[in-house]
């Protein structure tokens, strides 16, 4: 089920959304905002994941009347919307963070924080290489833009979970909103990356002399 590119995007779907889920309602608990700020990523993953199944879909149609050339062009547009999106929770992200810092906010009990974040791990390590597998297989950019997205959420739920670590350790929580903020930072770098990828599909640019 899991080996076509519907299959596997229809997974990325399932695996962002408990994990969304699961990062809000632990992040609103501890108010923690690196927390929050990890579940505001993994939504903007869910919403990738969502572009990339409708993709994907559409992408594999025939060419028609109307689209003479086929629809794979749907999968360039996917990756630039993506990217856009994720500059918008970067932005939400640095707005949260900030509003931390000033406020002096107290970071309480971290154990479900540290709890959740190991699981994002784990489940996105999984999930994306099934992405990646696809993705080189079918040659799909939507499934490749999708498991950048998980392998960015990867390192910085990784980052994340030290940084939780950390501030239980030594009780500083002013880390956690700086925490929020290095992670905003990762993600505008994906963001960039990938609706430049993305856009340069959509204006037909020559390929190199060798190819």
């Amino acid at each position: 089920m899991f080996q076509s590119k519907t299959g596997v995007a229809a997974l990325s779907i399932a695996s962002n959304l408990t994990l969304t889920l699961a990062k809000l309602v632990i992040g609103l608990m501890i108010g923690s905002v690196s927390v929050m700020a990890e579940a505001i990523h993994s939504g903007v993953d869910l919403l990738a994941s969502l572009i990339a199944y409708v993709a994907v879909r559409t992408s594999g149609k025939d060419p028609d009347d109307g689209h003479p050339y086929g629809h794979g062009k749907f999968e360039n547009i996917s990756g630039t919307i993506e990217g856009l999106l994720i500059l918008v929770a970067a932005g939400l992200i640095v707005a949260e963070a900030v509003g931390k810092l000033t406020s002096g906010a107290h970071l309480p009990e971290v154990n479900l924080g540290l709890y959740v974040m190991a699981v994002s791990v784990v489940a996105n390590t999984i999930v994306s290489r099934q992405l990646f597998k696809v993705a080189r297989r079918t040659e799909s950019l939507a499934l490749e833009a999708d498991a950048y997205h998980l392998t960015t959420d990867i390192a910085t739920s990784a980052g994340v979970f030290v940084g939780l670590g950390i501030v239980k350790l030594t009780g500083l929580s002013v880390l956690d909103p700086i925490i929020a903020l290095g992670v905003a930072a990762l993600i505008v770098r994906a963001a960039l990356d990938i609706a430049i990828r993305s856009a340069r599909g959509l204006l037909d640019r020559a390929l190199p002399n060798q190819e």
